[in-house]
């Protein structure tokens, strides 16, 4: 794996939610309490747009069908048991932009 630039850092405002693409893989990244964090872009429900979700109750919810994803880890919710998990990525930060590690 290598760290690849992926969005702006001043593109999501905390505890906000953001979508990067690079090349054909789609990420969504939370930025909370200053840092930043990266799982799968795609639900794995029907495939909904992560990056295009909401934090809710500490939740990443996918904005189709209300999956909830913990934006650290990419483990789904028990509770909203029509996703599963998504992998989550390293983040950095540099020179103003966001790298993911993929």
């Amino acid at each position: 794996m290598t760290f690849q630039k992926a969005i702006a850092e001043s593109s999501i405002a905390e505890g906000h939610v953001g979508k990067a693409k690079i090349g054909k893989k789609a990420f969504a990244l939370v930025r909370k309490d200053g840092k930043f964090y990266c799982i799968d872009g795609i639900c794995t429900h029907e495939g909904g747009p992560l990056g295009e979700g909401t934090l809710v109750d500490g939740w990443l919810e996918c904005p189709w069908h209300q999956g909830h994803f913990d934006y650290k880890s990419g483990d789904a919710d028990p509770e909203t048991d029509w996703v599963t998990s998504v992998k989550s990525y390293r983040t950095k930060v540099d020179g103003g932009f966001v790298y993911i590690d993929f």
